[in-house]
């Protein structure tokens, strides 16, 4: 048996003979539920982004990522973020002359 084979063994014997982790890992890319403060300013943010860029169609962002839903309102936490940073890449796009549709902002239905 080679040197490699024989460390090789040793550590599959000590991986096998740790304990098992007391608590499991957490979801790296989970979303905390946000408190009031901070979902009523993303709301805030999204209203004001809307209305000074309507000219470019930001109300239709936001109609597609309130589909199913009265109001932005209705949005969950996760989904209300992603809009505000799909507005804040929009901003990007009309800077650097990038269709929304280029951009995969605007989304088919199928």
């Amino acid at each position: 048996m080679s040197k490699t084979d024989t460390l090789l063994e040793k550590l599959l014997e000590r991986i096998s003979a740790a304990p098992p982790a007391d608590k499991p890992l957490a979801d790296v890319g989970a979303v905390r539920p946000m408190d009031e403060i901070t979902r009523q300013s993303h709301i805030r943010m999204i209203r004001s982004l809307t209305r000074a860029y309507r000219q470019f169609g930001f109300q239709l962002l936001v109609d597609q990522a309130t589909i199913g839903c009265a109001a932005i309102e209705d949005l969950p936490d996760a989904e209300l973020v992603a809009l505000h940073r799909d507005l804040d890449r929009a901003r990007e796009c009309i800077a650097d002359g990038v269709t929304f549709e280029d951009a995969g902002l605007l989304r088919s239905m199928r």
